[in-house]
């Protein structure tokens, strides 16, 4: 099917800044200027309502900090606004992952790189609008030719990143701007609320996963969402890592994530009996018929009901798909309803579980034998309830002067703190069967041509470092947008979530497990360690005379 089109594929509201509505007509009119003029319907020129006309749905340009406004201007009266800086977004610490038991050694964990699709629309549609211009003139902090700059400006610069769905280690570039330092300052708050918010629930989904081990998973967390864009992208990342369905419709018609749901408690509540509310549900759907079972009693009654129901539609020609348990001891529930359901012939009858799941959970009603096929994940994913906040940052690595490019460092007491500086990129080593041996972080310009051996050096304990031979180097970060424009293919849907399931199988399971995961190996380059060393030597010795 054709997509419908929207007024804003029409008339770009980047180019017609105001729409004026003719008093006489009530004909909308479409201008680059506030100044009247005729209008198109009946020629009247004296008489418009002047509004300024912007896409709501891509209203971006004030998702920022006023720190970010601050700074912008000041350095546009200092005349360096237009300097060209690089900067990298990456984050320190894995989010989910805690020691077990008397666990004191070093934790690793992962991220799953997600929101790219979301942040290249921003960057492809991001411009101050009229009414962004007015109420930045109403605060009196701006003089008039920097809110002229502002209406002008536009994201011009490089941006490279890893594709979404790829698995990122801490402390390792998944984005790398080139841009004027007023744009890479301008885009801060937005891009760390979009790659941030939607990594985290990526991670979290690929953690429920790894749990399920190939079980059916749905997502179902759109009650409990922190507001209706978070659970419209949460189910959309939710799918990328390898959930099947999703029951937020919003998420299945914008992103065709695969949409199911069946009934809730208050339909059994409506009937006379319980049996009767199955039975109607089950004649209006008979092909996606899971009774939820717990409204009363479950071994009880729901149960039971559920086995007569089952017994009915087969009479007619239908098969029970499952039943769902929403409450209660379900490791124990899910043994007796298997059991009863056996008993009763219907063994092809699944079993759903939901109520407050997450990976550890459903690894811990695993362990008990817990007789579920169907996984209903809610609030502790579409919240990320044990870890609410992936904490990536977006940092100025470096400048270029009239000559040359000058590596930027920020020195901190905590040694996580301290920045790599410089222009980089980003290895991933593979041995001869395809898994992944280690990251390797350089500079711009090293190569690892006609290299047999990396050794890849802890970046804080010298003692720890791991000899890689007879491997296989790929480039993580892709080009995305050059001199503002797009260059890269966006993927679809399935093809991410494919892609991530691939990326995913190249790491050993002791990487990816839950508890106590091992330290996955990334490394700094030579030269790119000396720089670092060199530049904290200076500042330090600068900061003492």
């Amino acid at each position: 099917m054709t997509p419908y089109k929207t007024l804003f594929d029409v008339i770009d509201p980047k180019i017609y800044r105001f729409v004026h509505i003719c008093q006489t007509c009530g004909q909308p009119n479409f201008r680059t200027t506030d100044q009247p003029q005729k209008c198109a319907a009946c020629d009247e020129t004296r008489s418009f309502e002047v509004l300024p006309y912007y896409d709501p749905s891509r209203d971006y340009a004030l998702d920022a900090d006023e720190y970010a406004l601050s700074m912008m201007y000041a350095l546009y009266k200092k005349g360096l606004h237009k300097t060209e800086v690089v900067f990298d977004d990456f984050y320190r610490k894995a989010p989910f992952v805690k020691p077990t038991g008397d666990y004191q050694g070093e934790l690793g964990g992962y991220v799953a790189f997600g929101g790219l699709e979301q942040l290249i629309d921003i960057l492809q549609n991001l411009y101050f609008n009229e009414s962004d211009i007015a109420y930045l003139r109403s605060k009196n902090l701006y003089d008039e030719d920097f809110l002229e700059e502002l209406r002008n400006l536009r994201f011009t610069g490089h941006l490279d990143a890893m594709e979404e769905g790829q698995i990122v280690f801490p402390n390792t570039p998944y984005i790398r701007i080139i841009a004027p330092v007023i744009e890479c300052i301008w885009i801060e708050a937005q891009l760390l609320n979009t790659i941030n918010s939607e990594s985290l629930l990526m991670t979290k989904g690929a953690r429920i996963i790894t749990a399920t081990d190939g079980q059916t998973v749905i997502e179902m967390g759109k009650r409990r969402a922190q507001g209706r864009d978070a659970s419209v992208q949460g189910a959309r990342a939710a799918y990328i890592a390898g959930f099947h369905f999703t029951s937020n419709l919003k998420a299945g018609k914008k992103y065709g994530v695969p949409t199911t749901g069946t009934h809730a408690h208050l339909f059994v509540q409506f009937f006379p009996s319980e049996l009767d509310a199955f039975l109607a549900f089950a004649e209006v759907f008979p092909a996606k018929s899971i009774l939820l079972v717990d409204t009363f009693d479950v071994l009880g009654s729901g149960i039971p009901n559920a086995i007569k129901t089952a017994k009915i539609m087969e009479e007619h020609g239908h098969r029970l798909n499952g039943i769902r348990l929403d409450s209660g001891d379900l490791a124990y529930l899910s043994k007796r309803a298997r059991e009863m359901l056996d008993n009763a012939g219907l063994s092809y009858v699944k079993i759903a579980a939901s109520s407050d799941l997450d990976e550890y959970t459903i690894a811990s009603l695993k362990l008990q034998g817990a007789k579920i096929d169907v996984w209903g994940i809610g609030t502790k994913f579409i919240t990320a309830y044990d870890s609410p906040a992936l904490g990536g940052v977006h940092k100025i690595v470096a400048r270029k002067t009239e000559r040359e490019w000058i590596a930027l460092i920020k020195i901190s007491e905590n040694l996580d703190k301290i920045i790599n500086p410089g222009l980089k990129k980003v290895y991933r080593l593979y041995d001869r069967n395809g898994m992944a041996k280690g990251d390797y972080i350089c500079l711009q310009e090293e190569t690892l041509d006609n290299l047999t051996e990396i050794v890849l050096k802890h970046p804080t304990n010298p003692l720890k470092s791991k000899r890689v031979v007879d491997f296989t180097a790929v480039e993580l970060l892709r080009p995305i947008f050059r001199n503002g424009q797009l260059v890269y293919q966006k993927p679809t849907l399935d093809e991410i979530r494919d892609f991530h399931r691939k990326q995913k199988s190249t790491f050993w399971e002791e990487y990816l497990r839950l508890d106590n995961p091992e330290v996955y190996p990334v490394a700094l380059s030579d030269r790119l360690r000396a720089l670092k060393d060199k530049l904290i030597h200076d500042k330090r010795r600068h900061s003492l005379t």
